[in-house]
């Protein structure tokens, strides 16, 4: 290392005191920078496996996820902040006139920085009174989607067809939380004018028991078939509506509207499709020599 110093020194004419004094310099900074680095690496560790432990603290994983992700926010902006205080100490230069400069700048900057702020307490503010949590399906501002990381500045949802939603938790106003309570299948039916509708009630409420009786992991509560709620061109619509667990309002429109199909094609149930008559006026056509 001494030799290669050297060599430096007699290419660039520099004296050999100074180099050494910034090539000890320059080692100190990477130094610091790495740590930092390995710090942060290592506390993430560390509060992702104390949060591993949260049926010990009586804590659900949607809430162990969101505090760590708030937490692993602030070791980041902790260790850069104690980072950059480190470096200018390496490199002489005072910190406590910055740090007072930056005291009396933050009300200069403050009004700059309202957005930052409020970004940063509505963050806490969502976090303690349990707004949502990481893995929750809210709509926030017109946006719907799986909550994947909570911040102290931002929320990151996850629409349903993949696109990445980076919300400012300041601009957080109302939220649509489906998560949370049980969900409710609608399940609309057609049946046709011709067909037997009483006959039809009677299918559809077996149907809707059997479904209820062999998935009782997705139904929270006996399915209810309300009767005739429309009558329309072609068809009588029947509903059905199914408390499911959260989220499994989907699944179990999806099923219950195959198995549905099934029953009425061997009940001989008939849905109908539009219908158009056609009537064509013949009229005769007299040629004339």
């Amino acid at each position: 290392m001494d030799i290669f110093l050297n060599k430096i020194s007699e290419y660039f004419q520099i004296d050999s005191t100074m180099l050494y004094y910034y090539a000890a310099l320059a080692i100190k900074i990477v130094f610091i920078f790495v740590l930092s680095k390995i710090v942060i690496v290592v506390l993430n560790r560390v509060i992702v496996n104390v949060f591993r432990l949260y049926p010990k603290f009586k804590m659900d994983e949607k809430k162990s996820g969101t505090l760590v992700g708030i937490l692993r926010s602030v070791v980041k902006y902790a260790v850069y902040i104690i980072m950059g205080i480190s470096i200018l100490d390496t490199l002489n230069i005072p910190t406590q006139p910055i740090l007072a400069t930056a005291g009396l700048g933050s009300l200069a900057i403050g009004f700059g920085a309202q957005s930052l702020v409020r970004d940063v307490f509505n963050g806490f503010f969502i976090l303690f009174e349990d707004q949502y949590a990481v893995g929750d399906y809210i709509t926030i501002n017109g946006v719907t989607g799986t909550v994947e990381d909570i911040g102290l500045r931002i929320t990151r949802i996850r629409s349903f067809n993949g696109e990445l939603y980076i919300i400012p938790n300041g601009e957080v106003k109302a939220v649509i939380n489906a998560s949370r309570g049980n969900s409710l299948a609608i399940v609309d039916v057609g049946v046709a004018y011709e067909n037997d509708q009483e006959k039809a009630l009677g299918i559809l409420t077996d149907t809707a028991t059997l479904y209820f009786e062999k998935n009782k992991d997705k139904v929270a509560e006996k399915p209810e078939v309300l009767g005739i709620i429309r009558l329309g061109e072609s068809d009588v619509v029947i509903r059905t509506i199914i408390k499911t667990q959260p989220l499994m309002h989907w699944k179990v429109e999806r099923e219950m509207r195959m198995l549905i199909l099934e029953v009425f094609k061997k009940e001989k149930i008939e849905i109908p499709y539009p219908k158009r008559v056609m009537l064509e006026k013949k009229q005769d056509v007299q040629s004339s020599l």
